[in-house]
Parts: structure tokens; sequence; C-alpha cells
């Protein structure tokens, strides 16, 4: 699946097709926040590294080991193309603590009260998904997305999943790693060379 961008618009149809939902896009500037019972952990801890940051956030649902293993699939290669990556998730269920203590290699960060799915937008307790979609039953649903933060916390890259395909029966289609892995590359030489400058600006 292509990444698809949405304005904000008060049309009926966009409202629909995005369940009302308007998440931070391409070109936003990403929210500073700290993770639940991490006080010294934050978006800027990790934005202070000079990488950029993949956030993805998984949806409660449980879906298994594939979605761990692609998910850990791609933090290799995030890594290799000079980038880090953090799963943001408000699941805290037996099944899903399982499947990551087997897999061991994914860092999570719970975020129990979708305070950072809100912050994303991502998350509206005024507008539950359980209201748009069938087969939904959790008020605590959240949207799956990909994103992709620079250090200056411009987001350059965002997947938005309104059909809940990213980490279950799609599993980060090809399509969508190479457009993400594009963007960390990007990211990642650019400020590789401004950091290099800078040293020589000092010596």
């Amino acid at each position: 699946m292509a990444t698809q961008s949405f304005t904000p618009t008060a049309t009926i149809s966009t409202k629909i097709y995005n369940y009302g939902y308007y998440p931070l896009l391409k070109g936003d500037i990403a929210p500073l926040f700290h993770f639940n019972n991490e006080a010294f952990v934050s978006l800027q801890h990790y934005l202070d590294l000079q990488q950029p940051l993949v956030i993805a956030f998984y949806d409660g649902s449980n879906k298994g080991l594939q979605s761990f293993n692609a998910l850990a699939s791609l933090q290799v290669q995030v890594l290799e193309n000079g980038g880090n990556l953090i799963v943001v998730t408000n699941n805290t269920t037996r099944a899903f603590r399982k499947n990551l203590t087997q897999l061991n290699n994914l860092t999570v960060f719970f975020d129990s009260d979708n305070e950072i799915a809100e912050k994303f937008g991502l998350f509206d307790s005024e507008n539950p998904l359980t209201n748009w979609i069938s087969g939904v039953d959790d008020v605590n649903a959240t949207i799956p997305a990909l994103y992709v933060v620079a250090p200056d916390r411009q987001i350059v890259y965002h997947h938005i999943d309104y059909q809940f395909n990213l980490f279950g029966k799609e599993v980060l289609s090809k399509s969508v790693v190479d457009s993400l892995l594009d963007s960390v590359s990007t990211v990642a030489t650019s400020y590789s060379y401004l950091s290099r400058w800078s040293k020589k600006l000092v010596s």
C-alpha cells in the first residue's frame, strides 16, 4: 500500500474515510513526550542522538509472532540505514507480552493511556473507532501507523493504516518498508554530513 496523505477538511467523504481522525502527517512537527514509567526516556532522548527515529504505533490487537518478526526485521534494516526504531502500543495483554518475551529484541514502550497516540492524532476518546469499524470492539483501539522523525522533530515520512492491515494481513509490505527506509537513509546521511561539518568548524 502506498503512503497516503490526508488533508484535514470538513468534507463528509474525507471524514468518513479517516473516521473523523486527523493524524500528524509528513511536514508536521512531532510533539514532545516522555514514556510512561520512563522518567528519563523521551522523544528528545532519541532525537539527541542526531539520528532519524522510526516510531511504530502498534494497535492493541494480537497479531501473533508474524507481526513481531516483521517489526524485528524492520528494526535491523532501520539500524543499517542509520536510524533507530521504537514500538509504541497500548497492548498489555498476557499474549502480547509472551510474544514480546519470545522475540526479546524490540524496544517497546507501553502507552497504556493512549497519551502518545492521542498526541499524534491516532486516538480520540470522544470518537472511539468502535463507532466506525465493524469488528473493532475495544474503545481504546488506536490507528496503526509508522512515522520517521528527523532530529529537528520534523516528520519526514508517515504511513497511516486506516485499513488496519499494517501489522495484520499485509505485515509491512515491501512498498511501505522501502519508502520508510528511503526516508531514514536520507535523513541519516544529511545529519551525518552536518555532524562532520560541525566538528570541522570546532576543530
